[in-house]
């Protein structure tokens, strides 16, 4: 009994984990595919358009469902797999593109092609993101190949909550306000910026290892 007891506990503790791991996983897409499909649309239908690259940006994490259906080693080699591709975009912001048009159809000013194009560039930002991590990302599926530089944790605040600001102080501004666009743009900049500082003291790090081991003679 003891040791079954035990092993629930951990069981428990490693579903809570993985909880909290996938929200804070999440909300850092939420935020950048928010953030991209504002800067593709906003302009034309203000909030809808984070509401739909929030939405556009957790589609690629849909896979983790595999997790109920097969082995956990499997569902981890399939994970970031076709849906964290360069290809999947392609494939499905044409659909969603063409299925908002429908539900849309009043917004005259919006074309099929603006929503796809919301959905293509919220999609495919958050593969590209992903890449950065640790767990690596297969971009060339079918390629059993999978990219990661290794510069960011899967969970950074440093990256997510300046770019959570912004864009919560974006949607509070008019569609068409100036105030709106420089506070999206602030925020894809800073998170950028953060992302390119990351490359560069990963770059930094190295060096300085690879110098210390050939003194060393290692």
């Amino acid at each position: 009994k003891k040791v079954l007891a035990l092993i629930n506990k951990g069981i428990i503790v490693e579903l809570n984990n993985f909880i909290k791991f996938q929200i804070m996983d999440s909300l850092t897409q939420i935020v950048l595919g928010a953030s991209v499909a504002e800067a593709t649309l906003g302009k034309k239908i203000g909030n809808k358009a984070i509401l739909y690259g929030a939405i556009a940006g957790t589609i690629p994490d849909l896979d983790i469902i595999l997790k109920f259906f097969v082995d956990d080693l499997s569902a981890t080699e399939m994970h970031r797999g076709f849906s964290h591709s360069l290809l999947f975009p392609f494939i499905i912001a044409p659909i969603l593109g063409l299925f908002l048009k429908k539900i849309h159809r009043k917004l005259s000013n919006v074309s099929y092609l603006d929503w796809t194009k919301l959905f293509f560039f919220s999609i495919i930002t958050h593969p590209i993101l992903d890449a950065q991590t640790t767990w690596g990302t297969q971009l060339f599926w079918p390629l059993n190949y999978r990219i990661a530089t290794d510069n960011i944790f899967i969970i950074d605040p440093l990256y997510t909550i300046p770019f959570l600001i912004f864009l919560i102080i974006c949607s509070f501004q008019k569609k068409t306000s100036k105030k709106r666009k420089f506070y999206n743009n602030l925020g894809l900049i800073t998170s950028s910026s953060y992302l390119v500082l990351t490359f560069i003291s990963k770059g930094i790090g190295l060096y300085n290892i690879q110098n210390a081991l050939e003194k060393e003679n290692i």
